[in-house]
This record gives C-alpha cells, sequence and structure tokens, in this order.
C-alpha cells in the first residue's frame, strides 16, 4: 500500500492551454469590428464541452498540444496561418473543434441577438395553436403512405 497523496482539481486545463484556447477561438471566429458581434474567444469552450459534449474533451489536449507557446506572443495573422497549418496537418481535430465552436457560439443570446434572431426556445413563441384542434393534422392524414409493405 502507498502513502500516495492525491490532489484533484475540477480545472482540466492549464493557465496556458486557456490562453492557447482562447487565442485559438479568437482567431476562428473574431469579434466584429463595430463590437456587435463578440468573438469566441470571448466564451467558455470548456465548460460548454463538459455540459454539453462530452465526448470532445479528449479532442481539445491534442489540439493544443498542436499549436507551441510562440503561437500566443504571435500577430492574428500568423495565429491565422498557424490555424490553417493545423486544419491542412489534422483534419479531424480541426473538425471537431470548429463544429463545438460554432455550435457553442450559436446558442448565445448575444450572438443570436447580433444576427437578428431572438434567443431562447422557439416555442411557444410565435407558435399560437388553439389546444385539442386536431383538424390542424388533417393535412397529415390526407397524404398516401410513403412507405411500401414489405
Amino acid at each position: 500500500m502507498t502513502n500516495t497523496k492525491i490532489i484533484s482539481t475540477d480545472q482540466l486545463l492549464s493557465v496556458q492551454e486557456i490562453e492557447k484556447l482562447t487565442a485559438l477561438l479568437s482567431v476562428l471566429v473574431p469579434p466584429s469590428a463595430n463590437g456587435k458581434m463578440p468573438g469566441a474567444g470571448e466564451f467558455d469552450l470548456m465548460a460548454y464541452l463538459v455540459e454539453q459534449g462530452v465526448d470532445a474533451l479528449p479532442l481539445i489536449k491534442p489540439t493544443l498540444d498542436y499549436f507551441d507557446s510562440k503561437f500566443l506572443a504571435s500577430s492574428f495573422d500568423e495565429r491565422h496561418q498557424s490555424v490553417v497549418d493545423f486544419s491542412t496537418a489534422e483534419p479531424a481535430l480541426f473538425e471537431a473543434l470548429l463544429f463545438h465552436t460554432y455550435a457553442m457560439y450559436y446558442q448565445d443570446d448575444r450572438v443570436m441577438a447580433g444576427i437578428g434572431l431572438v434567443g431562447g426556445a422557439p416555442f411557444p413563441r410565435g407558435n399560437d395553436s388553439v389546444s385539442g384542434d386536431l383538424s390542424l393534422l388533417d393535412r397529415v392524414v390526407e397524404k398516401t403512405k410513403g412507405y411500401r409493405r414489405v
């Protein structure tokens, strides 16, 4: 039996990895010049992934490992080129990162308002229906079957 003390943490990334992720997200979706739209770097992708996309968590570390410490000190154009190089070298990791970045980004109410949409659930807002009015199903009932019996 060993007498090892284990210290656990809720923090999945180091401070430098969080800074890299923030810089990376800011390249993928930069803020608009007029300030109307936030950049993706303003959001907490890790919190989103823990809540929504746990399957993508193992992809984050190898993605961040691709970018060296110079990435943080680079200009936006240099970072952009590094991301382009990453997308070519590691297309599966890049696509997963991009998918989850967009999913997180376009669920935010500020982004929804920025593109002219109202945030929140789409129902029942703007979709009035009379409870128990089965005549709404008439078109469905009248349709012929769309399948064949085998």
